[in-house]
């Protein structure tokens, strides 16, 4: 192994630097530089980088003379005290550390069991925060994507730079969702079900860390990433929704090492119609039958209204060829509410035999102002139910909450895997 140190100068440069910007809490003053060596394409004889105390940092390349098949990947080896927190990052052509143009980095214990994987946390880079386990020995594995079982089958070959350094982490981020007129909390647990998304910004691009449902006082907290990963120091912003309110979201904001940073309220807009008393369809057998359901439709704004209210059906999974669908159960049905006035609305759908079991089907209410293009002018919008069908057979109503999950991936506020 060879090991270069920068100048002292540099590193005093670098020091004050990094304690200016106040984002790290443990600085050292120089940088390890190992070169990648050759044979290290196996998690049983991985390069073995010795006892790293220090921030390091690898230059390594993945090509095709490693004789793996279809490409190559590292592993490297490295013992620490147990229990310490690092930070492992795996860079490439996105921000000029190397020309591997997507990066894959995986962690394993000294027995080669996997720990944590990571692809695209900034950009196309890859990062972990990880616990150094209780014999000291962590195994890094470098990658391309999307080679998750680390055999070398990833998509891409060139150089990359793997950096093991002393995390800089908040401990939480914080606040409140609340309606902008009344002030008042909204609850995450029943209705509006108000939600948090929280979303890392980097070179002007945003990506999504974590998400959740506020808590029945409308507050959110988070304190990792949604694979349990530690939050970075660095900027932040919030996407906050709830049922019948406009979406809104923070500026950004900066958080610091150590930091439980709460961002206050924010304030969403209600819709100026309200959708409630969903009545869905009761039970139906396995062989299917007709679906009733109602809700009440009730103009808050001002003044009267003219509107279109129509109801869409979604479900995937049902066994067709395409195995989805989507359709409207019928023509829009014309209101006129007057101003605080209300009025039900109800629709129908039959749902057929030979539904694969499993299948949830969802509906939801959406109202357009008919005095302009109703169905490109809405103003109102709920998802009203769902229901299952079991393995037993029948179809059943799916609680609020698993329903919940369905209507905000069809309305795109959060990641299919979230």
């Amino acid at each position: 192994m060879r090991y270069k140190k920068e100048s002292a100068s540099r590193n005093v440069l670098v020091f004050m630097l990094f304690m200016l910007l106040g984002v790290f809490g443990n600085v050292f003053t120089a940088f390890a530089q190992v070169n990648e060596a050759e044979p290290n394409n196996a998690c049983s004889l991985p390069q073995n980088l010795g006892v790293t105390s220090s921030p390091l940092i690898v230059q390594g390349s993945l090509d095709s003379s490693s004789g793996l098949p279809n490409g190559d990947v590292d592993f490297f080896r490295f013992t620490g005290a147990p229990g310490d927190q690092i930070k492992v990052t795996l860079e490439g052509l996105t921000n000029g550390k190397g020309t591997l143009s997507d990066p894959y980095l995986g962690a394993f214990d000294s027995s080669c069991n996997f720990i944590a994987s990571n692809d695209d946390f900034n950009s196309l880079d890859s990062a972990l925060n990880l616990t150094i386990p209780a014999d000291g020995v962590v195994i890094l594995a470098a990658t391309s994507c999307c080679d998750s079982s680390f055999s070398g089958n990833g998509a891409s070959l060139g150089t990359y730079q793997l950096t093991v350094t002393s995390p800089a982490v908040v401990r939480s981020i914080s606040g409140h969702i609340i309606d902008g007129v009344t002030g008042n909390a909204l609850s995450g647990s029943g209705q509006p079900f108000g939600y948090a998304r929280l979303q890392r910004c980097e070179q002007s691009e945003c990506f999504d860390v974590n998400s959740q449902a506020a808590d029945i006082n409308g507050q959110f907290r988070f304190t990792a990433t949604a694979f349990g990963q530690p939050l970075d120091v660095g900027l932040y912003k919030v996407i906050a929704f709830a049922n019948e309110y406009i979406q809104n979201q923070t500026s950004l904001f900066s958080v610091t090492v150590g930091e439980n940073r709460n961002i206050g309220n924010i304030a969403l807009q209600p819709f100026p119609i309200r959708i409630s008393e969903i009545r869905p369809c009761g039970n139906l057998p396995a062989e299917g039958g007709g679906c009733a359901y109602s809700a009440r439709v009730t103009n808050r704004s001002a003044s009267a209204v003219d509107v279109a209210a129509w109801s869409v059906v979604s479900s995937n999974g049902i066994g067709s060829f395409i195995n989805s669908t989507t359709f409207q159960t019928a023509d829009p049905q014309w209101l006129k509410i007057a101003a605080g006035g209300s009025k039900v609305v109800q629709f129908s759908f039959t749902v057929p035999s030979g539904i694969t079991n499993g299948t949830s089907i969802c509906t939801q209410l959406f109202v357009g102002d008919s005095r302009k293009a109703p169905f490109f002018n809405t103003i109102g919008q709920q998802g009203l139910f769902c229901i299952s069908k079991g393995a037993t057979g029948g179809f059943s109503a799916v609680s609020q909450k698993e329903a919940q999950k369905t209507f905000r991936r069809l309305n795109g506020q959060v990641s299919n895997n979230r």
